[in-house]
């Protein structure tokens, strides 16, 4: 009986971990071609995403972006600061090449909650304007 009072609020706790889930799923965001307009979307799922905030205090989107200068930014979706579980990749491509998205923080969390991380990498292939067929 004991180890009946041991073992089911254990298992109640690891019930409550968050578990990340993204769209798009497979790592893959869509092409884009230099010198044309970019956009894409990405949503994560499971939680409130904890907002991250810089050395000045600024709220940031929980991913970066590399290359930095190619000519691709992350924003938050509708303009929202604190919804970081949506966010976009927009800009105008300036050079050939592979982006690599990284997206990754940390689950909001309450009482009795796991803190729970979560990290994905997406690739955008860059085209030069006659490749893109």
């Amino acid at each position: 009986m004991r180890n009946t009072f041991i073992v089911l609020p254990l298992l109640l706790l690891s019930a409550c971990t968050l578990h990340a889930s993204f769209t798009p799923e497979n790592g893959k965001l869509n092409d884009a071609t230099v010198g044309v307009p970019y956009y894409d979307k990405i949503n994560i799922f499971g939680g409130n995403v904890a907002s991250l905030k810089d050395y000045y205090g600024n709220v940031k989107p929980v991913a970066d972006i590399t290359p930095i200068d190619s000519g691709l930014y992350i924003q938050h979706c509708n303009d929202n600061l604190y919804d970081d579980n949506c966010l976009q990749i927009r800009g105008t491509p300036t050079k050939p090449g592979v982006v690599k998205v990284q997206v990754s923080g940390i689950f909001n969390i309450a009482t009795f909650q796991k803190s729970s991380e979560f990290d994905k990498t997406y690739t955008i292939i860059i085209k030069k304007s006659d490749e893109s067929s």
